[in-house]
């Protein structure tokens, strides 16, 4: 365990390297920050914070900077978190507002707005609803023999997709089928549904009721699935490429970071929170080596009684945690007051 005095000077070297990304001498201490030792019991107590691994030095400059472990122990014995109020969460509430007929519009603004705030890559993961449920199924005659479905669920999700009908098959054809999943399954949730279609009760059920029932099958199959798809929705995606201090990604590299987060097994295996609160994971905390020089900071949020949702950002090592960290918990508040609109 580090002295107070030798706390202090890691605070202060990690507090300037984030403002200036530069790296801090002892007399810079000693000066900007007014600290009460003198410059040689800075140098002192530098050096034995290098000993101890927790500032490093760079071969471009005689000052130090702060290393991973560094920034693990000021995160686990010396930030203090800043507080969220019910003003930030009514501020935040109020930038995110807005008539917003699907979930995911909602998600997808909030993840804008939380990197622009910040220049960070914000990354929001959907709840899932438990017992999401089938509202409506709808089909839309387009040109020739291609057909928009259109399927509506309890979450106010509508899920759409183009699809081509066999030449020999009319649209109105289909319109029986369609009655038929309305009157039928309108209530039922998603995933029994897609049970009755895998153990072939749902097509025994059609075949009994309407003549040639696979190729709507097929299509209302399909949208059925994408419906329960979960989705990240990204803001600030480019800015993954900030990396911190003498840090490098080749292209090939940075192509592998930018698809990283593309898909939800990632994000939760990445940024799942431990805590109901803000949880910060460093370098090789995290479970893969191409982020061995980023930070990630993620918080939970909860639709109604769904599964957890997930709120995070990505950037640099080198960030004002405690500031990032009232922001990311602002919002994951705000998004759990905003969504008792969609329970």
């Amino acid at each position: 365990m580090l002295t107070d005095r030798q706390q202090m000077i890691l605070a202060a070297i990690i507090y300037q390297y984030t403002q200036t990304a530069r790296a801090v001498g002892s007399k810079t201490l000693h000066d900007q920050l007014d600290l009460e030792f003198s410059p040689a019991t800075i140098r002192n107590e530098m050096m034995f914070l290098e000993e101890a691994d927790l500032i490093k030095k760079l071969h471009t400059s005689a000052g130090r900077i702060p290393s991973k472990a560094g920034y693990r122990y000021y995160l686990d014995h010396l930030m203090v978190a800043d507080q969220v109020s019910e003003v930030d969460i009514a501020r935040i509430a109020n930038q995110i507002r807005g008539n917003f007929h699907e979930l995911d519009d909602l998600l997808e603004q909030t993840a804008k707005q939380l990197a622009d705030l910040t220049g960070l890559t914000a990354l929001v993961l959907k709840p899932k609803v438990v017992n999401l449920k089938i509202s409506s199924f709808q089909l839309i005659q387009l040109e020739r023999q291609q057909v928009l479905a259109v399927l509506a669920t309890s979450d106010g999700k509508v899920t759409s997709q183009t699809f081509r009908l066999p030449k020999d098959m009319a649209v109105s054809s289909l319109s029986d089928m369609v009655a038929y999943i309305n009157a039928q399954m309108v209530g039922r949730p998603v995933q029994d549904v897609l049970s009755m279609m895998n153990s072939e009760e749902l097509p025994v059920m059609l075949t009994r009721n309407i003549e040639s029932p696979a190729a709507f099958l097929q299509l209302f199959g399909e949208v059925l699935a994408r419906s329960v798809e979960e989705q990240v929705h990204i803001g600030g995606r480019l800015n993954l490429l900030e990396v911190a201090d003498d840090a490098y990604l080749n292209l090939k590299e940075a192509r592998s970071v930018l698809e990283l987060f593309d898909t939800p097994d990632s994000v939760r295996q990445l940024a799942v929170p431990q805590t109901n609160g803000v949880t910060i994971r460093l370098g090789q905390e995290l479970a893969t080596p191409l982020l061995q020089d980023y930070a990630i900071l993620s918080a939970p949020f909860r639709l109604g009684d769904s599964q957890g949702g997930i709120i995070a950002l990505v950037g640099p090592i080198r960030l004002p945690y405690s500031k990032v960290a009232r922001l990311l918990s602002a919002f994951a508040k705000a998004l759990d007051n905003k969504l008792i609109e969609y329970v």
